[in-house]
């Protein structure tokens, strides 16, 4: 069995809130504990603020060490968990659709960091952050759509403060990519294609299954997802499945053989192609440095 859990399996632990009719945000408000499953991922942008405590995080087998106080930014895609807390503080944690991310216009630098996989990081603002993520802890529980679409708006100022005012990469991704975003039902599109990709990479999935997921042309799918993702889409897949493989690598004393397999990769010579040619190194001596 891999050592990953899908998001969902986490959502139930917490006091949640859920915008109405929109998939867009949802809060978790709760103490960081290690997992007994340690890996997890999703296909939403996740924004965390720590409150009280600190907290090391580990990206497919990369460990990030954040700071109370401490706003971090990622794409959920890439495998990643909690690996170690200090103190006793909390974590408010914000898991944006990507779909919505898009609709924000959001500087391309940004959108590009984030696409790529890049983990980015930002002191919180003193006080101001710390009484407004709580309030919309609270705020969120409300029924009235009227007060969720406030509270979304302030997300997206939040956001977009972020984005303009510069952050520190704690992880680099894959590099830059194109990030031409589209309109109307195209960001939709996106966003269903990256989710399917996100939930089942670890599967024989081809191209055409990921436009028949969205009900597109193998060829439009292809066209449309490389104009706004910047890769075609069997490079996002492999990028997604090396994330995968790192983190077992990492973190197992499976075979490499099994974690080929378990990663997606249909023979052992195709894992070992994409291993080299994306991190100039082989998967043993990988396993290796990050034993070491």
């Amino acid at each position: 069995m891999s050592a990953i859990a899908n998001h969902a399996d986490f959502l139930n632990y917490a006091d949640t809130g859920l915008v109405p009719g929109m998939d867009a945000i949802l809060f978790e408000r709760h103490r960081p504990t290690t997992f007994a499953v340690p890996y997890h991922h999703h296909a939403s942008v996740e924004l965390n603020y720590l409150d009280g405590c600190d907290m090391e995080y580990s990206f497919s087998g990369t460990t990030v060490a954040r700071k109370s106080g401490s706003l971090t930014l990622f794409w959920g895609a890439c495998p990643h968990g909690v690996t170690d807390v200090r103190g006793e503080g909390e974590i408010i944690n914000l898991y944006i659709a990507f779909s919505q991310i898009l609709r924000w216009g959001l500087p391309e630098s940004f959108l590009n960091a984030l696409i790529a996989g890049d983990v980015m990081s930002a002191p919180a603002k003193p006080n101001t952050d710390q009484q407004m993520f709580y309030r919309w802890t609270e705020e969120i529980k409300s029924a009235d759509a009227t007060w969720h679409q406030l509270i979304l708006g302030e997300v997206e100022m939040r956001v977009r403060r972020f984005a303009l005012e510069g952050w520190e990469t704690v992880k680099s991704g894959y590099g830059e990519v194109r990030s031409v975003v589209g309109a109307g039902g195209a960001m939709q599109h996106i966003e269903e294609m990256l989710r399917y990709i996100a939930n089942n990479y670890c599967d024989p999935i081809s191209v055409t299954d990921v436009a028949d997921h969205v009900g597109l042309s193998p060829s439009y799918a292809m066209t449309l997802f490389r104009r706004v993702v910047g890769v075609p889409i069997k490079e996002h897949i492999t990028r997604i499945r090396l994330s995968h493989a790192q983190m077992l690598l990492s973190n197992s004393d499976a075979k490499i053989l099994s974690i080929a397999m378990d990663s997606g990769f249909g023979s052992l010579s195709s894992f070992y192609e994409s291993f080299q040619s994306h991190l100039d190194t082989t998967p043993s001596v990988f396993r290796r440095d990050a034993r070491r």
